[in-house]
């Protein structure tokens, strides 16, 4: 498995020293020591700045600085998941060194629809998906524990023409947050789709798809289409419908559903509703 710096080796890593200067400073014992910059070297993790020493020493000469036996060795000999598909605590692994985490907010549900008149046609549009957001956090970040958030499943548009309700916010804690997607409006609406979940919070954030736009026909005997359920991080998004009956159900994690169709008087329908959230943890742990 991955291993940091072996405790017997002498490494001399480039620094850039902010003064120029070259004189010669050494720590020895535990505590910390400030570097002007943080060293770096192709292969090699980059130094926080300050780190804390073992019980060692540090010389730090011109432009290099000597790391002997400096650091400590970390190894990580396991990598465990844990996945969050509803609401809970999220509780380290014993030996969990850092951890990915990942959250997708809830789906939107697409609209509904009213019954028609017998020559004409009526659809809704479908909700968007749920934003996803990734973060790398320490076990000193976490804690002892965080709670779990799962975003809610979007509710399906009433048969009265509503709109398909909003997903909600995936999150664990406040460390990493994925924004829910917006519901498809019903056909007594503009039939519009919903929009994709907003950026959320993490080291790297992605906005959710918005749901399609539903086609009305004003003619029987024209062409009128659902707007479909937009896919996620995950997929799941879900096809358009042409023909009476409810739209479908998001298809994975975050995914929003499609809006309802009602073709010539032939009955009021519900929107598909969307999919819940989901967060996945990523541990590396050194046991």
């Amino acid at each position: 498995m991955s291993q940091g710096f072996v405790n017997s080796q002498n490494i001399t890593l480039p620094l850039a020293v902010a003064n120029g200067g070259t004189g010669v400073t050494t720590k020895t014992g535990t505590g910390s020591v400030v570097l002007s910059a943080s060293p770096t070297l192709t292969g090699v993790p980059i130094l926080p700045t300050p780190f804390t020493l073992g019980a060692t020493s540090v010389t730090a000469t011109g432009t290099q600085i000597n790391l002997l036996s400096a650091l400590t060795v970390v190894p990580i000999n396991k990598v465990v998941t844990q996945i969050f598909t509803s609401n809970g605590t999220y509780t380290p692994t014993t030996g969990m060194v850092y951890c990915i985490i990942e959250c997708v907010g809830g789906g939107g549900g697409g609209g509904g629809t009213v019954n028609s008149a017998s020559n004409a046609n009526l659809v809704a549009g479908g909700g968007g998906s749920g934003s996803y957001s990734r973060k790398n956090s320490t076990a000193a970040a976490i804690g002892a524990s965080q709670a779990v958030t799962i975003g809610a499943a979007g509710t399906a548009g009433a048969n009265t023409g509503a709109a398909g309700g909003n997903g909600g916010d995936t999150s664990l804690g406040a460390i990493c947050i994925g924004k829910g997607g917006t519901g498809g409006t019903g056909s007594i609406g503009l039939c519009i789709g919903g929009a994709g979940g907003i950026a959320g919070t993490g080291d790297f954030t992605a906005v959710g798809n918005s749901g399609g736009t539903g086609q009305n026909a004003l003619i029987a005997s024209a062409n009128s289409t659902g707007g479909f359920g937009a896919g996620s991080y995950f997929g799941g998004g879900v096809a358009s419908r042409n023909t009476t009956g409810a739209g479908a159900n998001g298809a994975n994690y975050g995914a929003g559903g499609a809006g309802a169709c009602t073709n010539s008087a032939g009955g009021a329908a519900i929107g598909g509703t969307g999919s819940a959230g989901v967060v996945t943890i990523t541990e590396y742990v050194s046991a």
